[in-house]
């Protein structure tokens, strides 16, 4: 049966079920000779797969501007490029911890002496050198490696995940911007409008300067507003260009046409599986680390003890003869102990750092699903609050000109109403990107790999 984690409200900040087996192999490994790395991994790593139910999150919001932002994204992404550069380097960190070494070489050479004929010298040495693993140290050293290999790519599936996140929260700031800029622009033609039916009927003494200004205050204070929001949509540009590998004017053509904020297909679920919580990639970059660190320690131990080393040569000279030499040579690290078990302390203290950083990504990972879904449970109340809000105040607008018309109202509850719509308008597209940028986070929070597509 698997294990449900709470709904927020009484999901418990601290548990250590999942914890207990990783923190007694920990406890135990100043006495074992090798630790393997399975010991160390947090119960059920081995058995658990990546999330993939999840892994195109943002098709929730049907919106095929932002599926081609992240297919360009996910792909072109100059960071995530450098991550894969990581697992490339990370994955040849495992072929260097081969115990057989082996070498060729080969030389030619003429000499001679006056008077005398020359003579040809030509060879060819294979060499070889393997370290016996008496006491495990070649084993828990690629068992390090594997496991920062390992670190590496689901660091880069963090990293994919976090990008698209990125490039998520910056379409919704932007079209919200782009919508709130739409907004404004039509209250100011409708001010402006208002501003010439007062302008008209000052001049034929049915209305006072006071009632001009403030229909002059009015639409300057909308018109105030536009600079600041087109700005601020040129920076949500900005970040998609930079987020996507590619230029602002590339960009423009697509995303200038404006749109709403978009509004994602989802229905909140009761709980969160624990099992998704441990298979987010940033939790199991930090297992596969501790994995890493536990068996580091198993190559400081092993530097304690002698190591054997075995020596092969072959040698093929050009007159047909062949020579060889083969023996063992042993290290004995009794010069060098007190520099060895500094460093055994030093690696038993890196793995302790690696446990308890592997604790904090979870807590921090139960935390961020905690916030986002108390967040996306409030969002759907939030939003029928504000529809309701923008109903009222139109009606109260259209209410208002109407009793101007016919003489029972001043012109300043026209004014007033057309202020109050806007806000309204504004504050309806703000709760509407709070429920889009959580819907982002709580997929974030919850989500697997990101494959590139």
């Amino acid at each position: 049966m698997p294990v449900t984690v709470p709904p927020a409200a009484t999901l418990p900040t601290r548990s250590t079920s999942v914890l207990v087996p990783l923190m007694t192999a920990l406890a135990l490994s100043a006495c074992v000779p090798v630790p393997q790395g399975a010991a160390f991994a947090p119960a059920g790593a081995s058995t658990l797969q990546p999330v993939t139910g999840a892994q195109a999150w943002w098709r929730g919001f049907s919106d095929p501007q932002l599926d081609a932002l992240m297919q360009r994204g996910l792909t072109q992404n100059l960071s995530l490029r450098e991550a894969q550069e990581r697992i490339t380097e990370a994955g040849a960190g495992i072929r260097t911890t081969a115990g057989l070494n082996l070498g060729l070489d080969a030389s030619a050479s003429r000499a001679g002496v006056v008077d005398a004929a020359f003579t040809d010298s030509r060879a060819a040495v294979l060499s070889g050198t393997w370290l016996i693993d008496l006491f495990g140290q070649n084993r828990a050293s690629r068992a390090a490696s594997v496991a920062l290999r390992d670190q590496a790519v689901l660091a880069s599936d963090a990293a994919r995940l976090a990008v698209a996140g990125e490039i998520a929260a910056a379409y919704i700031d932007l079209r919200y911007t782009q919508e709130v800029v739409a907004f404004i622009r039509r209250s100011v033609d409708s001010r402006r409008q208002s501003r010439g039916s007062i302008g008209e009927q000052f001049d034929a003494g049915a209305a006072t300067r006071l009632d001009v200004l403030r229909a002059d205050q009015r639409l300057a204070v909308a018109e105030a507003q536009l600079p600041a929001l087109e700005v601020q949509a040129d920076r949500a540009i900005f970040r998609l260009a930079t987020l996507t590998a590619q230029s602002p004017d590339a960009l423009r053509p697509l995303l200038n046409r404006g749109g709403a904020v978009p509004h994602a297909r989802f229905s909140a679920v009761r709980g969160i599986s624990a099992d998704t919580i441990r298979l987010r990639p940033d939790v199991q970059a930090q297992e596969r680390l501790l994995t890493a660190r536990a068996a580091q320690v198993g190559v400081a131990q092993a530097a304690l003890w002698p190591s054997l080393t075995l020596t092969g040569r072959v040698t093929a000279p050009g007159t047909g003869s062949t020579t060889w030499g083969f023996g063992p040579s042993i290290n004995l690290p009794f010069l060098s102990g007190g520099q060895n078990r500094a460093n055994l302390t030093a690696a038993q203290s890196r793995a302790r750092q690696a446990w308890f950083a592997w604790q904090q990504s979870v807590l921090e990972a139960v935390e961020e699903v905690q916030g986002a879904l108390a967040a996306w449970r409030r969002d759907g109340r939030n939003v029928g609050a504000q529809q309701r809000l923008v109903g009222i105040s139109s009606e109260t607008l259209d209410l208002a000109r109407s009793s101007y018309d016919l003489g029972e109202t001043d012109f300043l509850s026209i004014l007033d109403a057309e202020v109050e719509l806007l806000q309204a308008r504004q504050a309806l597209a703000a709760a509407e990107r709070d429920r889009a940028l959580n819907f982002v986070r709580l997929s974030v929070a919850t989500a697997g790999p990101v494959a590139a597509r």
